[in-house]
């Protein structure tokens, strides 16, 4: 029998955003998670990588502004602040990348 990858999700930790949740897929491809790394590495392409996080890899949040509820979309990734915006790229790709430690059997 062949290992199957089951999909899985990540529920964010905001350090500066106390209370938010925010939940995103945890297992997105090598290519995809890539090319949103390059994406966000250009000048001209960060604005691209928010709104392809938004579509591809945001699954839910409960955030609000002045104006009521943000929604989970690409234009909703793009109306928060870039402090909250870039937190939660920050908070994913750090917890994608984190290397679960195993129990200890001593």
């Amino acid at each position: 029998m062949a290992f199957k990858i089951e999909k899985s999700t990540l529920k964010l930790v905001l350090d500066d955003c106390e209370g938010a949740e925010v939940i995103c897929k945890a297992n997105i491809s090598l290519g995809e998670m890539l090319s949103l790394r390059d994406l966000g590495s250009s000048e001209d392409g960060i604005r691209e990588a928010y709104a392809t996080f938004a579509k591809d890899v945001l699954i839910s949040w409960d955030i609000e502004d002045d104006a009521g509820v943000v929604p989970v979309t690409e234009e909703g990734m793009l109306r928060l602040p870039s402090s909250v915006a870039a937190a939660i790229m920050a908070a994913w790709g750090e917890q994608l990348t984190a290397v679960p430690t195993k129990p200890s059997t001593e």
